[in-house]
């Protein structure tokens, strides 16, 4: 089971410094084809929501790697309440379909972060 775990926190490290890294390095304008959420918030929001999610993936990673597994269990957290929030804006914005992989990857990492406990 541990093994599934350390790959599962791998993916999703690797998954969530990828999309914080193209929100938090790329112009707002070229975002705007792909991701439909960036219209109703500033540049600045946007930044901060990728660099969330780049330090995020790396506090999935690292924490672990140096025997700080608190700081792990943390970014899990903050990880899946934020996954949450982008469920409920595309709930709002009637795109359900939308809110699927948000809502996958908060259970995944309410998963993660559960066994991180035990």
């Amino acid at each position: 089971m541990a093994i599934v775990l350390s790959i599962l926190d791998l993916l999703l490290a690797i998954l969530f410094v990828y999309a914080g890294s193209t929100k938090a390095f790329q112009p707002v304008e070229r975002l705007e084809p792909k991701m439909a959420w960036v219209k109703d918030y500033s540049p600045r929001t946007v930044k901060l929501v990728g660099w969330a999610e780049l330090l995020g993936g790396v506090g999935l990673i690292l924490p672990g790697l140096v025997g700080l597994g608190i700081l792990q269990l943390t970014a899990a957290i903050c990880l899946a309440v934020l996954m949450v929030a982008a469920a409920v804006w595309h709930f709002r914005h009637n795109d359900a379909k939308g809110a699927i992989p948000s809502i996958v990857l908060a259970v995944l990492l309410a998963v993660l972060a559960l066994f991180m406990v035990v």
